[in-house]
Parts: C-alpha cells; sequence; structure tokens
C-alpha cells in the first residue's frame, strides 16, 4: 500500500467547447476528419502527493481548476491523461447539495447516502442522531430538501460528510455558505478530524482559514500547479500573485526610479541596505515608492533582538518615494509561525494620513503599543498601498521583520495567542 493517501500523477483534463451545440453533431458525421471544436485544458498535467493525516489546501483564483481537480480526486471526474490514487473512504463535499434528492427529506438523503457508501442501514441509522444534532436544522430535517435554504443545504451535508468516518475529506468552499456559528463549528469539527489522522483536502478562497488549518499548500493557475509546499511561502506567492494583476496598470512595473538626492541629515530616516536582498521573493508592488526598513524597538527606541512579554514597543517602518505621490496608507501585519495575522493597522484606519509626497522625499512612521502575544516567533508584513478602496500597493513587504516574544518573566502560562489583561471578580 502506498505511503500516500493522495497521489495525483500527470493528470490532465481537457474538455471540448464547441461554439454551437449543431457542431457536435457536424463533427460526428465527419468522424473526425474534421474539427468543430477547440480544447480547453481544465488541468493541465498536475503532480502532488499527501501523506496520511495531512490537510492539503488548494488556492487560486475563480477558474483555476482548483473545484475541477477535487472532483477528480473524488473521482466524480475521470481525467483525460494522468492517474489518481487515494487510499480509503472518500468523503466530499463539493457542490451543495450533490447526490441530494429534493423530493426526499434530510434524513431519506442521509440514509440513501449511508446505502451509496456502503454501510448497513443500521449503521447509518446509528449515524443519524448525531448528523441531525450537527447539522441544528431543526423540524428541516424531516422536511424536503427542497424546502431547505442554501445554508440549510450546506449544514445537511457537511453533517453528512463528516459522519461516515472517511479517510479522506475533500472540501470545496462549503464554509463559506453558513453562518457564523455553524462556520466555527466547522471548523472546530475539521481540527478534530485532524487529531484522529484523517486526511483532509480543502479548496477556500479564505486564505487566512488555509494558513490555519492546513500543514500544505497548493496553489492552482490556469490550470497547472503554480507552487506546492509551506502554507505561509505558498501565500505570500499567491498573495504577490493577486497583486502583479492589480498593479499592471499605474506606476512602473517592478524597479523603481533612480534613487533621489540624500535624505537630510536629521531625519530618523534609515535606510536598511540589505532589506531588499532579504525582502526577495517576498515582496511585490509598484516600485512608486518602497519600504526601505523596519525596526523593532522599546519604549525607549533602542533596537530590540527579541521582545519581552507584553512590552510596549515601536514599530518603525522607513519609506522612500521615487514618484510624486498625492495620497497612501501605510500599515503592517503581525503574523505567527503558521503565517494568521495576529495585529495589525494602518494610518488610515487609525486617523493618522500621511501627507502628499514628492519624488525624493521619505517618511517615518511609528507604531507604538503593547505586545501580549504568547511567546514564540512572529513576522511583520509590511505594506504600503495606494489608498483605501484599492488592491493595489506601491510596496508590499512579507517577513519584513521576524522577531521573538519572551515568556512572561512571572512564570504565568499564556494559553492563547494574544493575552489581554481582565479583572476578576469572585462572588461567594
Amino acid at each position: 500500500m502506498s505511503a500516500f493517501a493522495v497521489d495525483v500523477e500527470a493528470v490532465s483534463k481537457i474538455y471540448r467547447i464547441y461554439a454551437h451545440p449543431r457542431h457536435r453533431l457536424y463533427e460526428a458525421l465527419w468522424r473526425g476528419r474534421r474539427r468543430y471544436h477547440r480544447d480547453f485544458w481544465a488541468l493541465h498535467n498536475v503532480n502532488f502527493r499527501i501523506r496520511g493525516g495531512s490537510t492539503l489546501g488548494i488556492i487560486g483564483m475563480n477558474g483555476s481548476g482548483k473545484s475541477t481537480l477535487l472532483q477528480v480526486v473524488a473521482g466524480i471526474v475521470q481525467p483525460t491523461h494522468g492517474r489518481v490514487a487515494v487510499q480509503g473512504r472518500v468523503a466530499s463535499l463539493l457542490e451543495l447539495g450533490a447526490g441530494f434528492n429534493p423530493e426526499f427529506t434530510g434524513r431519506e438523503n442521509v440514509m440513501m447516502q449511508g446505502t451509496i457508501l456502503g454501510f448497513r442501514s443500521e449503521e447509518t441509522r446509528a449515524r443519524v442522531p448525531a448528523i441531525e444534532a450537527f447539522a441544528e436544522i431543526g423540524h428541516y430535517f424531516d422536511q424536503p430538501v427542497k424546502t431547505y435554504s442554501s445554508g440549510m443545504f450546506v449544514r445537511l451535508a457537511f453533517a453528512a460528510a463528516i459522519h461516515v468516518d472517511p479517510a479522506v475529506l475533500l472540501v470545496d468552499e462549503a464554509l463559506a455558505v453558513g453562518d457564523a456559528i455553524f462556520q466555527h463549528r466547522c471548523i472546530r469539527r475539521i481540527k478534530e478530524l485532524q487529531e484522529q489522522g484523517k486526511t483532509i483536502v480543502f479548496v477556500s478562497h479564505d486564505i487566512g482559514t488555509v494558513q490555519a488549518l492546513c500543514s500544505e499548500v497548493l496553489f492552482m493557475h490556469a490550470g497547472e500547479v503554480r507552487a506546492f509546499g509551506d502554507p505561509a511561502d505558498v501565500a505570500n506567492l499567491y498573495h504577490a500573485h493577486i497583486a502583479s494583476l492589480e498593479t499592471r496598470s499605474p506606476g512602473p512595473a517592478t524597479a523603481p526610479l533612480a534613487a533621489p538626492a540624500l535624505a537630510p541629515t536629521a531625519s530618523v530616516f534609515r535606510p536598511d541596505a540589505t532589506f531588499d536582498q532579504r525582502a526577495g521573493l517576498f515582496r511585490h508592488g509598484t516600485g512608486a515608492a518602497r519600504i526601505r526598513n523596519v525596526e523593532l524597538l522599546n519604549g525607549n527606541l533602542r533596537p530590540l533582538a527579541a521582545a519581552d512579554f507584553d512590552a510596549e514597543i515601536v514599530l518603525r517602518v522607513h519609506v522612500e518615494f521615487y514618484q510624486d505621490v498625492a495620497e497612501c496608507i501605510l500599515g503592517y501585519l503581525v503574523r505567527d509561525k503558521t503565517g494568521t495575522n495576529i495585529i495589525g493597522t494602518n494610518t488610515y484606519e487609525d486617523h493618522a494620513p500621511i501627507p502628499s509626497r514628492r519624488a525624493g522625499e521619505t517618511i517615518v512612521v511609528d507604531y507604538r503599543h503593547r505586545l501580549p502575544l504568547a511567546p514564540g516567533t512572529y513576522s511583520v508584513t509590511t505594506a504600503l498601498a495606494y489608498n483605501r478602496y484599492s488592491a493595489t500597493f506601491f510596496d508590499w513587504v512579507d517577513n519584513a521583520l521576524v522577531f521573538e516574544v519572551l515568556p512572561p518573566t512571572d512564570g504565568r502560562m499564556i494559553h492563547t495567542k494574544v493575552w489581554l489583561p481582565v479583572q476578576i471578580t469572585l462572588h461567594t
């Protein structure tokens, strides 16, 4: 038996696209001697493997082939070329209500799905109470599915999928439909399945959720694999790809213009000659202005290599402008080692507008606050945006700074990512 729960090798899927339905008939009559279609490669030479117990996230823009790939893995769609091997029972939640009969009740559909998956009636019947409780749709469980709202539909479909004890669970954007309470319940259930060693393949546009849940991430574009690996690294590449599409029109494409004259000596602006090299592939933007340095300072503006727990710090960002800029917004995010956003803000939201800048000018922005984070390592992402309403950036730098938060000196345990002071009152 293979060590991999899912093994996708050189998979391609081609669809024939006809300009008019009658062209199918013409092509059949000509028996292939004349061609009336064009080939559309929904997937092209896709390769990846995931080990049992892993959680794979698949990201990409609409039309990138994510859903087709999941359908191929599920066995719903056969690949034109290539091979797919999946170990164990597969439960899939790909399209709302796929496989459900709208005339049957929720209970009847659950029983029918169990039969299709090979369960005996008594086995499925034993699971029904748990499915009903998880779906939490009340008396509608015994009503025809055609009367359900989309949210009720996905509640029932997800509840049924996760209670068949699958070895591999495939989920395609299902969590985006339910309400907030149901979404939290689903995430908690997925984490329980992870603890049980289940293999999960998870498609979503919510990059934060993907980074929080997945051990590996696959970035799809135009039916091909663009990147596969660490969630934080692949998410950075995906953000850079999105930004490159947004920034094709304004400003220069990549490199900044020639460096302006030296900044005034009295300025606190202090560029780091090694910053550009460290930013590497984690950087994207038009280049009309650039972040030149990011510093972590203590409350007295002394450089820090590591921060004490809940200490006051200053995050100082140095920016240089290569073109005249009427408006811009500078912000930052502090992320944990999984790439999850923990804290952050920007100059717009906190009412500190940056004045217009001319080519050759600089600005230094200090963000001063306490750092009540659990002990561990964190990274800083900084971005200089054109305005609030556009995804266009002058400069975006992931991993601009990596620092450590030290444990509390009083020995207390921090059980969450962020600690907040609390007043506790006992009433006896």
